[in-house]
């Protein structure tokens, strides 16, 4: 009798080596073989096609947290030159082939998956395990999604973008969040602690969704929370004058407030103290439709998809 919910863990392992799969699988596959096909096949290998796009693998099944979903997977390796967080690939939701995209229309648009964790292959056929964000929505793309089995393809544009960068010498970080936008910071996290710094998370959500994200976090880290908007502004207040950089994921009418007490706290703000993950309509990846344009604080207009979707806080909010 096998253990299933070791077998399957042991598909949830990032970076495991395609031939390991293949000896477990086989020993296995009698056994198994009520369990979805994805797991008694070998996964297909992530690839670098011709036209510049990648196809990953479906690595794991959707974890579901409460205010978002998370999704491993498998793309080619060697991907992240310039880090994780802030960075995003555009997934083709709905159809794979071209014979589907000739006849099938329902979901048009790309739709943009932020990285939240990765884990370099042990072989570079494995490929890297990417972590994505999937935010809880009725959209049909990303509810499409979550709802593909370990083992299917998904065609992939990136990754694209300018992500958050840890200035060399800090060693207190600030990461202000709401529950669902949280796990978007989780590689600064890993970052800071690899070059023994300190990491406090702010979190503003309820209690319950706030509690889902602790399991996936380190002991190091310092979760704080804050269930109501008092309890949001004393924090920052209190916490702001201790951090050397702060890293913000939160909706954009939420930017002014933390601005305002970034000013208040600190007698001055260096570019790059603060930097934050703007939020914008992310649709080619390469600033040609302009979905993307923000206005920022001297009046002008800037494209997310070329020079962010990280920007520095003081640059996009008005004083």
């Amino acid at each position: 009798m096998v253990n299933r919910e070791a077998v399957f863990r042991w598909h949830q392992v990032p970076g495991q080596p395609i031939y390991y799969q293949l000896l477990y699988q086989k020993q296995y596959t009698s056994a198994m073989s009520d369990f979805p096909v994805s797991l008694t096949t070998p996964l297909p290998i992530p690839i670098s096609n011709a036209d510049g796009t990648r196809t990953a693998v479906i690595a794991a099944p959707a974890r579901r947290l409460t205010a978002s979903t998370l999704l491993s997977l498998r793309v080619p390796g060697g991907l992240a030159t310039a880090g994780v967080n802030g960075r995003y690939f555009l997934a083709r939701c709905g159809v794979q082939t071209e014979a589907e995209r000739w006849q099938q229309w329902q979901i048009y648009l790309r739709r943009p998956l932020f990285g939240v964790r990765r884990q370099a292959g042990l072989t570079k056929e494995a490929g890297d395990t990417w972590e994505v964000h999937v935010p809880l929505s009725a959209d049909p793309g990303y509810a499409w999604l979550v709802q593909q089995p370990v083992g299917q393809t998904i065609n992939l544009l990136g990754p694209l973008g300018q992500g958050f960068a840890l200035q060399p010498h800090n060693r207190n970080l600030l990461l202000l969040a709401d529950a669902a936008r949280a796990p978007l910071l989780f590689a600064l996290i890993d970052s800071m602690l690899d070059r023994r710094g300190r990491v406090t998370l702010l979190v503003r959500g309820s209690a319950d969704a706030i509690a889902t994200l602790t399991p996936l976090l380190p002991l190091q880290v310092e979760v704080r929370q804050a269930t109501t908007a008092a309890m949001w502004t004393e924090q920052i207040g209190e916490l702001v004058p201790w951090a050397d950089q702060i890293a913000l994921a939160l909706p954009h009418d939420a930017l002014p407030t933390v601005a305002a007490l970034i000013r208040q706290r600190r007698f001055r703000v260096d570019a790059g103290f603060a930097q934050v993950l703007v939020e914008a309509d992310l649709v080619c990846g390469v600033g040609a439709c302009l979905a993307c344009v923000v206005q920022v604080r001297d009046g002008g207009h800037t494209r997310t998809c070329i020079h962010g979707p990280v920007m520095d806080l003081m640059a996009v909010v008005s004083a």
